[in-house]
């Protein structure tokens, strides 16, 4: 059989014991830690925003509808 290490004979009955649910609360340092969190959130919204608003791309006309122009223009630029 092996032998115990001193360490765990002296954690043991402490796991066994449980934590009290009257001592374990969140306190300021919880509520710091979640505003902290939702400030980067904002500003990773933002920097995300900002990086999309970089992007350039080509805006393609939608499929022309049937009897519609063929020329590639929309209905309002075929109006002379």
């Amino acid at each position: 059989m092996e032998c115990m290490n001193p360490l765990w004979v002296a954690v043991l009955p402490l796991a066994d014991k449980g934590v009290n649910p009257a001592d374990v609360k969140p306190g300021w340092l919880g509520f710091a830690v979640f505003l902290a969190l939702a400030a980067a959130l904002v500003l990773l919204m933002m920097s995300f925003r900002k990086q999309l608003r970089k992007i350039d791309f080509e805006e393609q006309d939608p499929p022309a509808a049937e009897g519609g122009s063929t020329n590639g223009q929309t209905g309002s630029a075929n109006r002379s």
